[in-house]
């Protein structure tokens, strides 16, 4: 019985993306057992996949039972996996000798050298560039809307254009620059230097004049990815895979265009998604714990409740703040999860301090992820109705002013209203941090207002930032907002604050944030020495 191999033979035979949107309507497949019977694949997108030397090993698939349009689906990411497989291939020992240069490395169609031959010159190019301590460029160009010809007018008119577009990618570079044909409507050049942006248009308007075959004329654009060693200093499988993913950067900007790779975004992204895969393993580890900072009403001399903030205990005893992880799962799903981890534990620590009658509230950060996500709120109400007690009131939610997203406020403010019709408090953070502060006071109804710890720290040395203090506290108070300053770190602080007006106040002066039994303990202590 046929297998999975008659469906990758022709994509190592069509050497790039192969994409058939309906199996049964292809001459090819239409009769294949697996299309006729279980599991009646209706849809099949495959990309090779090939060792170092280019022999191909076979294709990664995605295949479903029902036709679908390819202009639905998006396939950089199967070109990416497959860009990781070779990778994890390449790394196995293998003791098949180099091959040498034959025919069978140069393309019949456009009399380029092909994938093979690409793969064994790249390496003998980048060992030269690092001897001679040169530049080296590598140039993917992948043709924009070349499916189309072929499927309108045939693969003998896409063979004529793809035949002169070779031609002249061959006149645009000098002659000691290689340019192949690595299969379909895609290719590559590898140049001895660092292509400048005068030649990335040179080669694309190349491909941007009208060709004309034996009875039409066409007109074809290029998306263009480029990668250049030193700055990517990397072996010669991952400058090309960097170039493709700087094509398909291309591609999205909305084609017809180049892509520079950048070496340290790339790394920058790659920290991240490490960063955050350890975030989502310590979740469901329960390493990631609420510290709680205190909070002191200047009026009554007492401890009016607590800020949990978010620390990560390390399995080696380390405890990291969140700016050490948070930043790599902003705005994702893994961000509204860890917000709604937050919040139950808040609710966790309020049932307790309730139950013992203490008198202390809790707030919490919320993003603008989570105020966007109607997941999130919904987890909400069911989170405060599984609680055998009221809690809602002692729960504030402090709402970041400085990183609310301005084209999406209405969303916000709408899930906002939610949180406040399920009985919640709401306090506007960071406020004069951001762009809009006085429209968010008008459009926020919140409780309070909690001024930055910047111009809190430096208001005694800075008369800018003493005066920005004052103006917040009586712009709160015109309001009928409670004012609370964060970043309160010695007695003279808290003394001029109080003389401004301010109604709470929250740092180090106090405390430090603490594990949720010695912040109890703390707060105990603090009442005890009060009276």
């Amino acid at each position: 019985m046929a297998d999975a191999q008659d469906f990758c033979r022709p994509t190592l035979r069509h050497d790039a993306l192969l994409i058939i949107e309906d199996t049964r309507r292809h001459p090819d497949f239409a009769n294949h057992p697996q299309v006729l019977g279980p599991p009646h694949w209706r849809f099949y997108a495959g990309v090779p996949v090939r060792d170092s030397n280019g022999f191909g090993l076979g294709a990664l698939c995605l295949v479903h039972t029902t036709p679908i349009a390819s202009s639905a689906l998006d396939f950089g990411m199967l070109h990416v996996l497959a860009s990781q497989i070779e990778d994890e291939i390449d790394k196995r020992p293998v003791d098949r000798p180099m091959s040498k240069p034959s025919r069978d490395h140069v393309d019949a169609l456009t009399g380029l050298p092909n994938r093979r031959l690409l793969q064994m010159l790249m390496d003998a190019e980048l060992a030269s560039a690092r001897q001679r301590n040169e530049a080296l460029s590598v140039c993917l160009i992948n043709l924009d809307g070349f499916k189309h010809i072929n499927e309108a007018h045939g693969s003998a008119v896409g063979d004529e254009v793809l035949q002169v577009i070779a031609g002249r990618l061959r006149d645009a570079v000098r002659r000691k620059d290689l340019v192949t044909h690595l299969g379909g409507d895609e290719f590559a050049i590898i140049l001895r230097n660092r292509l400048q942006p005068e030649a990335c248009n040179r080669v694309l308007d190349r491909i941007r004049a009208p060709i004309r075959t034996s009875s039409l004329v066409h007109t074809l654009t290029a998306s263009m990815g480029i990668t250049c060693y030193p700055e990517d200093d990397e072996d010669a499988d991952a400058l090309l895979h960097h170039a493709y993913q700087a094509m398909y950067s291309a591609k999205e900007t909305g084609k017809n265009g180049y892509c520079r790779f950048d070496p340290k975004l790339h790394h920058s992204r790659r920290k991240r998604l490490a960063v955050a895969r350890e975030v989502k393993l310590a979740l469901s580890r329960q390493q990631l714990e609420l510290f709680y900072q205190p909070k002191i009403d200047y009026r009554h001399d007492t401890v009016s409740g607590f800020e949990g903030l978010l620390r990560w205990r390390r399995p080696s005893g380390d405890i990291l703040p969140p700016d050490c992880f948070l930043p790599a799962i902003e705005n994702s799903w893994l961000d509204i999860e860890l917000g709604k981890y937050v919040i139950d534990r808040a609710l966790a620590a309020l049932d307790w301090i309730v139950q013992r009658g203490l008198p202390y509230s809790i707030s919490v950060n919320v993003n603008p992820s989570s105020l966007l996500d109607s997941g999130f709120i919904d987890h909400l109400h069911q989170a405060l109705a599984r609680q055998k007690r009221d809690l809602a009131g002692r729960l504030t939610l402090e709402i970041l002013e400085s990183t609310s997203p301005h084209e999406e406020m209405e969303a916000i403010v709408v899930n906002v209203q939610a949180c406040l019709r399920l009985g919640l408090q709401l306090s506007l953070d960071d406020f004069g941090t951001g762009q809009s502060s006085l429209s968010y006071l008008r459009t926020f109804p919140t409780q309070k207002i909690k001024i930055d710890r910047s111009f809190v720290i430096g208001m005694l040395d800075n008369p800018e930032d003493e005066a920005i203090v004052a103006a917040i506290i009586g712009l709160s108070k015109s309001f009928n907002r409670r004012v609370v300053a964060e970043g309160v770190e010695n007695g003279a602080i808290e003394a001029r604050l109080k003389t401004l007006g301010c109604d709470l106040g929250q740092g180090f002066y106090y405390s430090p944030a603490l594990p949720f039994e010695e912040a109890m303990a703390w707060a105990d202590a603090y009442s005890k020495r009060r009276h």
